[in-house]
C-alpha cells in the first residue's frame, strides 16, 4: 500500500516528469519557453528523471490515467507537474497514490486555477510559486473572486546559472527580446514597434508560430528586420549577450528565466511593467541593474540611461546570487517536503 512507502535515500528519488508537447515533443537541442527550460533543468541536475510526453489535446481522463499509471510502473517517488491544465493537475490526478508537486510558473486569470491549487493541497500534494509577486497575484485573486485568502507550499527559483561565465563580448545591438511568438502573452515584437522612429539598433529571436493566432501575428508583424528565428539555446544566448540592454515585454511574468540570462551575461534589463511592478526585479542583485517603462518614450530613455553601465559588475552580483548549487538544494528541500508531506498525512489518513 502508499502509506508504508518509504521516503528514498539521497540520490534514489526517482522522478516523474509529464511534459506538455504543445510546442513538441521533450527535446534536449529546442527550448521554447520557461517551463520548458525548468523541466531541462530538472532532467540535467537529478539521475533518475522519467519523462512522459503528454498531448493536452487527448482526453483527459486517457491523460491523466497514462501520467498515473507510468509513475506506478517506474516505481516513482514523486510526479512533478508544471502545468495547469486538467491533464498535469486537475482533479483526476488528485488520488495519485504518488505525491504530486505542483510547480506554478504563470498568471491563469480564471477562478479554477484557485480550485486546483486547493484541491491538491487537500489531498496532501503540494503547491509551489515561483515568486511572492505571483503569490501576491493570485491572492490578491482569491479575494476578489471568492472573499478568502489560499496558501501553498513553498516558493522555488525558475532557474539558475551555471558553467563559466560567458565573455563579455563586443556590443552590436541596443536592444534585444527573446519570446514566443505569441500575441497574447510574450508579445515579443513591441519592442519593433516602439523603437522602429529611432536609431537603435535592436534584435529579436523568437520561435515559428505554432498555430494560426500566433501565425497571423507573425505575419503582420514579418515586414521588420532583425529578426532571427528558431535558434538554438547556445546561439541565442550568444546572441543576447552582443546586446547593450534586453527588453522584458511581457509584464505579467511571473519570475523572468531570460531576465536572469540576460543578467548573467552582464546585459542590464528593461522590464514592461504595469502600476510600476513586475516579478523579475526580484531576480536583480541590485536596484541599479532595471528600468521599468510602461511606453515607448520610456523604453528610449531607459535605453540611453545604459549607456555606460559596468557590464563586468551586472554579472558578477547575478553569478553570486544565482548559483546552480543554491537552485539544486532549493529543489531537493521542495521534493522531499512534498514526499513526506504526502507520506505523513497518508500514514494519518490510514490510522484514523
Amino acid at each position: 500500500m502508499s502509506w508504508i512507502r518509504k521516503l528514498p535515500t539521497v540520490g534514489t528519488m526517482k522522478i516523474v516528469l509529464p511534459y506538455n508537447t504543445h510546442f513538441g515533443e521533450y527535446n534536449s537541442d529546442i527550448i521554447v519557453g520557461g517551463i520548458e527550460k525548468f523541466c531541462h533543468q530538472i532532467v540535467e541536475n537529478f539521475p533518475n528523471v522519467e519523462i512522459i510526453n503528454i498531448d493536452n489535446n487527448e482526453p483527459i481522463k486517457e491523460n491523466t490515467t497514462k501520467i498515473k499509471n507510468f509513475a506506478r510502473s517506474v516505481d516513482a517517488d514523486i510526479i512533478i507537474s508544471n502545468w495547469n491544465q486538467a491533464s498535469f493537475s486537475g482533479s483526476k490526478m488528485l488520488d495519485s497514490e504518488i505525491p504530486i508537486m505542483y510547480v506554478g510558473h504563470g498568471h491563469v486569470n480564471m477562478g479554477s486555477i484557485l480550485s486546483t491549487i486547493d484541491n491538491l493541497r487537500n489531498k496532501n500534494h503540494s503547491v509551489y510559486f515561483v515568486s511572492q509577486y505571483q503569490y501576491d497575484w493570485y491572492r490578491s485573486m482569491s479575494k476578489r473572486m471568492r472573499g478568502k485568502d489560499f496558501f501553498i507550499d513553498g516558493y522555488i527559483n525558475s532557474s539558475y546559472v551555471d558553467g563559466d561565465k560567458p565573455k563579455l563580448l563586443p556590443i552590436e545591438y541596443d536592444c534585444a527580446t527573446i519570446g514566443r511568438c505569441d500575441p497574447v502573452e510574450k508579445k515579443p515584437f513591441i519592442m519593433k514597434q516602439w523603437l522602429k522612429d529611432t536609431d537603435y539598433k535592436s534584435i529579436l529571436l523568437t520561435n515559428s508560430p505554432p498555430n494560426e493566432q500566433c501565425e497571423k501575428y507573425y505575419n503582420k508583424n514579418s515586414h521588420w528586420d532583425g529578426v532571427l528565428m528558431n535558434l538554438k539555446h547556445s546561439d541565442v544566448m550568444k546572441t543576447l549577450s552582443k546586446s547593450m540592454t534586453y527588453f522584458s515585454t511581457c509584464h505579467n511574468e511571473t519570475w523572468g528565466i531570460t531576465a536572469l540570462e540576460s543578467l548573467s551575461h552582464g546585459v542590464p534589463i528593461i522590464l514592461n511593467s504595469k502600476n510600476n511592478k513586475h516579478a523579475s526585479t526580484s531576480i536583480c542583485a541590485s536596484d541599479n541593474h532595471y528600468r521599468l517603462v510602461s511606453n515607448k518614450s520610456e523604453l528610449i530613455n531607459a535605453i540611453k540611461s545604459f549607456s555606460n553601465v559596468d557590464r563586468k559588475e551586472i554579472q558578477d552580483m547575478t553569478w553570486e546570487k544565482h548559483s546552480k548549487e543554491s537552485w539544486i538544494s532549493q529543489m531537493n528541500k521542495c521534493m522531499w517536503d512534498t514526499i513526506d508531506k504526502f507520506k505523513r498525512s497518508t500514514v494519518m489518513d490510514f490510522v484514523v
